[in-house]
């Protein structure tokens, strides 16, 4: 089955993978506050359609959000997703270099572990994709 590619607006474009059980979000510019949340809110509209709760988001042309929308994804958006997709979610965040370290770039650095979700920061797209496949390996998704 083809990936399935879904537009958001002119920031962002989600693709569902079905070969590796992923969603794909990319954002292609900066965006404003309203634009997070949108995006996000889309990203979980996806995921739901999909049931899929292996996330892979492109920050790299995002660049930056305000600490009030940070705040929003980390204490609003990401607790409510376990409980609509029905288990654990996990997303791998893909950012430019310069924001981690050598051994974080490689490994992914931890930024969320809870029970609803666990969210790690790459680099590198093939070393956040092995992540989210080893999670599905170790969950028996795969």
């Amino acid at each position: 089955m083809p990936a399935l590619t879904l537009p958001v607006a002119d920031f962002m474009e989600l693709t569902f993978r079905p070969d590796a059980g992923t969603l794909l979000g990319r954002w292609h510019r900066p965006v404003s506050e309203p634009e997070v949340q949108q995006g996000y809110e889309a990203t979980l509209a996806a995921a739901t359609a999909h049931r899929s709760r292996y996330w892979l988001l492109d920050l790299r042309r995002r660049g930056p959000i305000s600490e009030d929308s940070t705040h929003w994804v980390l204490e609003a958006f990401l607790p409510r997703l376990a409980s609509l997709l029905g288990g654990r979610v996990y997303v791998a965040f893909l950012m430019s270099p310069g924001h981690l370290s050598a051994v974080d770039q490689e490994n992914g650095a931890p930024l969320v572990a809870s029970a609803a979700c666990h969210v790690r920061l790459f680099t590198d797209e093939g070393n956040a994709t092995e992540w989210l496949l080893r999670r599905q390996r170790h969950e028996g998704q795969a």
